[in-house]
């Protein structure tokens, strides 16, 4: 599969490979999943009601126990009184949490992404450098490139001025290659790569990329052999 890149002057330049280790291909419902699961996680629990040990009161017994003629009762936090506790009502400790492993997350993120370039609603441009912030310019070369509607602009890493040229642009959602939001992604009508943030996002999903984030936590990486593995890795 390969991706098309332009020139900021809207002139084709050269199609590129699209990394192999960033196509994925999965159900819509597993995409639906992941995106539930996000959506859990934000969510928080607003409803509070209080049961029968925190509503004030209570602490004399109504009447005794016998002689009345009337019914029983020890509290009136009782949850069949007026005022009382309220019984399986919701309350603040509700969680929302849905599990789903490390790997289907993964395998979503880059489908969402893979489907865009697939349909040929992803492009790159190939020459497109600021010396100084230029909202004005970002927006020129946006109008020659053949974009439409809401487009996602993955961002190359350390570059500023790249940011902020682009920030500004109302139909223009910027994304760090670290951190791809798959709601964002799937919901614009174009994808928009440099050179710089392709490959980034292929070397944030990459092996590499997860020995050394287990050596910056001081962990041994285990190596596999190239005839692959024989028992258990030690």
């Amino acid at each position: 599969m390969k991706i098309e890149f332009y020139k900021k002057s809207g002139e084709k330049d050269t199609a590129r490979e699209y990394p192999k280790i960033l196509e994925s291909e999965i159900s819509d419902s597993r995409i639906l999943e992941y995106i539930r699961y996000l959506r859990a996680a934000e969510r928080s629990a607003i409803a509070d009601t209080k049961d029968r040990s925190e509503v004030a009161g209570g602490g004399r017994k109504p009447w005794r126990q016998k002689g009345t003629g009337r019914a029983r009762h020890g509290s009136r936090r009782s949850p069949i009184w007026v005022g009382g506790g309220i019984t399986f009502g919701p309350n603040s400790e509700r969680n929302f949490a849905i599990r789903m492993n490390k790997k289907e997350r993964r395998a979503a993120l880059l489908a969402a992404v893979y489907s865009k370039v697939k349909d040929k609603l992803a492009i790159g441009v190939s020459d497109l450098k600021f010396s100084i912030p230029k909202t004005k310019e970002a927006a020129k070369v946006l109008e020659k490139l053949p974009l439409k509607g809401k487009t996602v602009v993955f961002l190359p890493g350390g570059d500023d001025n790249f940011k902020k040229s682009f920030q500004n642009i109302s139909y223009c959602t910027l994304m760090s290659p670290e951190k791809p939001d798959i709601i964002l992604i799937l919901s614009a009508d174009s994808l928009l790569f440099t050179k710089e943030s392709l490959e980034q996002l292929a070397l944030c999903f990459s092996d590499k990329r997860k020995k050394d984030l287990l050596k910056m936590k001081g962990k041994e990486v285990p190596t596999i052999p190239q005839g692959g593995m024989s028992g258990k890795a030690k």
